[in-house]
Formats: structure tokens, sequence, C-alpha cells
């Protein structure tokens, strides 16, 4: 098992905080679909304006041709997260791959219009479970914005089940358990406000749950809150990656920053060791 960090440890451990594992309004079973697909679809939007995963592009493209693979297995995808711009910037690099979207909770009204604008994309309408995929949908496997939703045991069981079908898996957040992400949180209310007017597809309920009764802009911020004290940090996921029998894969770990961004993004990248040795695009020893 070959292992990479990228990043500064001394000064990424002096700025995290202890992991605790709340809950968010977005995991709870009976949490109304009205506010679910807001927030995935406000999520959606957010990550596309600040360009959130735009420098882990190639990283994911290196892996990609690494694992020698022509599709991607997306968990968790929510309302298509980060890929109507993701995709084409993996594909800009030179890496020809499908995607098929999958979640617990398919927003599947979400999931259709990435996949009728986008090519090479299709969803699955059924719940599919980030910690038993089926074998049909195999493909290398990526969790954006959704590894800090599960304990560590169920976190583990993702890489043990990806390890355990021999698929690559690249698993990036979209922010990080600091003292600054956490104080940025408090200005979400006034980002859904904002974005709002440009999320599609139009919706009257989304108009009056965020501007005149504004539930939607109070759970968005109270889940991030919660999002940011249950990030997992690169260590930690490396650990988990050993825990889950992954000696058998090259895992690379670090942070990459949004453009113009002071919050770190953590990740992990794993692809099978026959794959070849680490490909770690920066030699920077980190958390």
């Amino acid at each position: 098992m070959a292992v990479t960090y990228i990043g500064s440890v001394r000064r990424r451990r002096a700025l995290c905080m202890r992991r605790r594992h709340l809950v968010e309004l977005e995991d709870l079973s009976w949490w109304p679909r009205v506010f679910r697909d807001a927030a995935t679809d406000y999520l959606v939007t957010a990550l596309r304006v600040t360009k959130t995963y735009a420098r882990l592009a190639p990283r994911l493209a290196a892996a990609l041709k690494r694992s020698h693979t022509t599709r991607i297995t997306d968990l968790c995808s929510g309302g298509g997260g980060p890929w109507p711009d993701l995709l084409p910037a993996v594909r800009a690099l030179g890496v020809d791959v499908s995607l098929c979207l999958t979640d617990k909770y398919p927003n599947t009204e979400a999931l259709a219009k990435v996949a009728a604008k986008t090519p090479g994309v299709r969803f699955e309408t059924e719940s599919v479970s980030a910690t038993d995929v089926p074998e049909r949908l195999a493909g290398f496997r990526t969790v954006f914005t959704a590894f800090h939703h599960f304990r560590p045991a169920d976190a583990r069981a993702i890489l043990t089940s990806a390890v355990r079908d021999r698929q690559g898996i690249a698993i990036a957040e979209g922010t990080s358990r600091t003292p600054a992400a956490l104080a940025l949180m408090l200005l979400v209310p006034l980002a859904v406000w904002l974005l709002t007017p440009a999320i599609r597809p139009f919706r009257w309920s989304r108009l009056f749950w965020t501007y005149i009764v504004p539930v939607i802009p109070a759970a968005i911020m109270f889940d991030g809150i919660v999002s940011c004290l249950r990030i997992y940090t690169p260590a930690e996921m490396i650990a988990m990656a050993r825990e889950a029998g992954g000696q058998a894969y090259d895992w690379e770990a670090g942070v990459e920053y949004p453009p113009g961004s002071p919050i770190p993004i953590p990740y992990l990248i794993g692809i099978p060791s026959v794959c070849g040795g680490p490909f770690s695009l920066t030699p920077e020893l980190v958390l």
C-alpha cells in the first residue's frame, strides 16, 4: 500500500476541531421532501458558483487514467452534485468516461435535468446504498459533499465495499472542520436568498419557504453547521482506508482550496495497486 499526503500537517491539526457526529435534518427519513430537494438544489448551484471542485479535477482525472476505467458511479448524488461542471473538466483532461448518478433518496427531477444536459450521464431512480453498491453499477466510485453523513463504521463500510469490489474511489467534501468554515456557515442564509432566483427547476414552493417563511435558509444553515462538525480530516480518512483492508490500494489524501477561498477541501482517492504506483500530483507531506 502506498500512501501520499498533500497539505500541511502541523497547521491543519492546530486549526481542526474535535469531530462530533450530530444529526442533520437531511438525514432524517421524515424530513419533508420539499425541504430535502431544496437543499440539494441549492448545493448544486452553490458548487457551480464557487467552483468548489475545480482544482480537484486533475487529481480525479489522474486516478481515472490509472484505473483504466470508462465508468464513474457517483454515490449520494443529491441533486447532481458538481458534475455539470466537473465531468466536462475531467473529459477535457483526456478522460472519456460515462457517469451514473445514484442516491439513497434520489432527487429524480434534478438528476434527470443533469442527465438531459450532459452527454454520457444517466441516473438510478431506485434507492442505492453507498455501503452496498449493486454489482450492475460497477465503475470508479465517487462521493462528493456526503461522506460526513456516515458514522465511522459506515464510512469504513463504503471504503471496504470499494476495496472488496476492486473499484477505485474518490471522496471529497465541500467544507472543512475548522473554526473559519464554521463561522462562514452563519452567512449561508444570505447565500440562499441571493442564489435562489438562479436555482432550477423553478418552484413556487421554494420561493415561499425561502422568502415568506424562511425554513429553507434556516435548515440549510443548520445542516451546514452540523456538516462542519462531522467532516473527516485527510488523516482520519486514511486511517479508515487502512482499517477497511485497503492494503492492496494506493491512497492519496490531502486538501485543495477552491479559487479565492480560504477554506480547505479535504479529499481521499484510492486505486488498486495493480494499476500502478502512487499517483500524487504534488510531493508535499500532508495531514
